[in-house]
């Protein structure tokens, strides 16, 4: 995949993870109310700010790199994003009135839109 076609594919990515923070919040505010949704917010954007880091760091690493160099961004970006993850659901678990259901639904609905795009390709 060329560069400017990956780029377009992570920022779709990233552009419905944002989208899915915002209907899976809505319909947790619809069915469940304001606490709900917030929890579904905040288990939403649990998933989706790791990402949005990762691909801006990735994104701005040189464009001519070994392979060895991707590689090794790579994992460096995916163990930063690993700790940012769990450093974040340990500041929302600080939070008053978090419930644990709607805040992991949002954050597993977020992280699906990557699985899905994974296995969908295009």
């Amino acid at each position: 995949m060329s560069g400017g076609r990956l780029f377009l594919a992570v920022r779709r990515v990233l552009q419905l993870q944002a989208l899915t923070i915002v209907v899976i919040s809505a319909l947790v505010l619809v069915l469940g109310g304001m606490e709900q949704a917030r929890s579904a917010l905040l288990g939403g954007l649990v998933g989706f700010l790791p990402n949005a880091y990762f691909a801006v760091q990735f994104g701005r690493q040189a464009p001519r790199r070994t392979a060895k160099e991707v590689v090794r961004a790579f994992y460096l970006g995916e163990s930063i994003k690993l700790i940012i993850t769990a450093l974040l659901f340990v500041l929302v678990f600080q939070l008053p009135g978090i419930l644990f259901m709607p805040l992991f639904i949002g954050f597993i609905s977020v992280i699906m839109i990557f699985w899905f795009a994974l296995l969908l390709g295009n």
